[in-house]
């Protein structure tokens, strides 16, 4: 695992990762060895950091490196989440839509989903319906 303190990828996932509301602060900072007060000095640090390369640099180079690189982490990091988090509904609706016989990449181009999307809520449904019966009952009923 990088380094939050010295990898600025690292440092962008992680603040993503606590951007999520339902994100389970504690352990996601326990994990990089911090605490809240460990977390709020090193945000400080870098956004000390991205505030300076952004400062230090000429208007006609563009955006700074540093300051892209974070934003590019950033946004991967939060595509990654919401993949993750494909609601039953829309799982149901690729299901069903591909049970029909339609080829998989039409599927998932006419519902604004990528394969990564499918497989992701896939497996986080099927672990959620051997724990669920009503879950599983509801699956079974959509695809009839």
């Amino acid at each position: 695992m990088k380094d939050p303190a010295r990898d600025v990828e690292a440092f962008a996932t992680l603040a993503a990762q606590l951007a999520d509301p339902s994100a389970d602060r504690a352990a996601l900072l326990a994990a990089h060895g911090l605490d809240e007060d460990g977390w709020e000095a090193l945000d400080d640090a870098w956004q000390a950091r991205l505030s300076e390369a952004d400062e230090g640099d000429d208007e006609e180079a563009g955006v700074p490196p540093l300051v892209v690189a974070f934003a590019e982490a950033f946004a991967r990091a939060q595509r990654a989440r919401a993949r993750s988090e494909l609601s039953f509904e829309r799982f149901l609706e690729a299901a069903r839509a591909m049970r029909r016989g339609t080829d998989m990449a039409t599927v998932l181009s006419r519902l604004d989903m990528t394969l990564e999307d499918y497989l992701s809520a896939q497996q986080r449904w099927t672990a959620a319906m051997l724990e669920d019966e009503e879950l599983l009952s509801r699956f079974q009923r959509a695809m009839r």
